[in-house]
């Protein structure tokens, strides 16, 4: 699974939270949940409060509480800058 992954980075105004390799990004987005994997196109979109969902290179599945902000894909990159993010309980 490691040729389907892609870098993720979750910044808040305190500190980078997040950084490392991932194969999927489910992210709450103001028109509705977004999926990204490898090779989405370029895009900047704002994210609502909601469940931001990841896969790893293993399968696990994590899910974290975002405030709202912004995510940006881009060259197998994603960015996504909140207020504030929190592990949620499985």
């Amino acid at each position: 699974m490691a040729d389907a992954a892609f870098d993720l980075k979750i910044v808040t105004p305190e500190h980078v939270f997040f950084e490392g390799k991932t194969v999927s990004v489910v992210a709450p987005g103001t028109l509705g949940y977004l999926g990204i994997l490898k090779n989405h196109a370029p895009l900047v979109t704002t994210i609502e409060p909601g469940r931001l969902t990841t896969r790893d290179l293993e399968g696990k599945t994590t899910s974290y509480q975002v405030n709202g902000g912004f995510l940006e894909v881009l060259r197998n990159k994603v960015l996504i800058l909140t207020d504030s993010v929190k592990a949620m309980e499985a």
